[in-house]
């Protein structure tokens, strides 16, 4: 159990449009309350100082999430990068689960750890894991 301020948490979103240098910001739910910034973490102070002003709530109590209005080609290259990072979330993972079974393989040829590690890139105790990993330790 968290010991906090007991009051209910308010969550807003603001919609944030880059005008020259400044974010003008919007919130969604209280189209009234707006106000200009120079970055997304200054509007957001501001967006959650003005919604405790209008809704007559505490600070502590609202949270406030900007969010930005990007150009189509940013939105893109973000999106790309998040797919590409899911590839290599799981690239890493089939590459971990293939050089497991390369080191099993290795030390099924009863190669000692330091020839495993040598093959593999890594050092003798790092092989001693890879082979090891998922066996069921034992028991004394």
């Amino acid at each position: 159990m968290t010991v906090g301020h007991n009051l209910p948490d308010h969550h807003y979103t603001s919609t944030a449009v880059r005008q020259g240098r400044h974010w003008q910001t919007r919130c969604d739910q209280y189209p009234g309350v707006s106000c200009q910034a120079r970055t997304l973490h200054q509007a957001a102070e501001q967006q959650r100082r003005s919604l405790a002003h209008v809704t007559d709530m505490p600070e502590a109590s609202i949270t406030v999430e900007v969010v930005p209005v990007l150009p189509d080609a940013v939105r893109r290259r973000l999106s790309r990068a998040k797919e590409l990072r899911r590839m290599a979330t799981w690239a890493n993972h089939a590459a971990a689960t293939e050089i497991r079974a390369a080191a099993r393989e290795l030390a099924r040829m009863e190669l000692s750890l330091r020839d495993i590690g040598s093959i593999l890139g890594v050092s003798h105790q790092r092989a001693h894991q890879l082979v090891s990993y998922g066996t069921e330790p034992e028991k004394r």
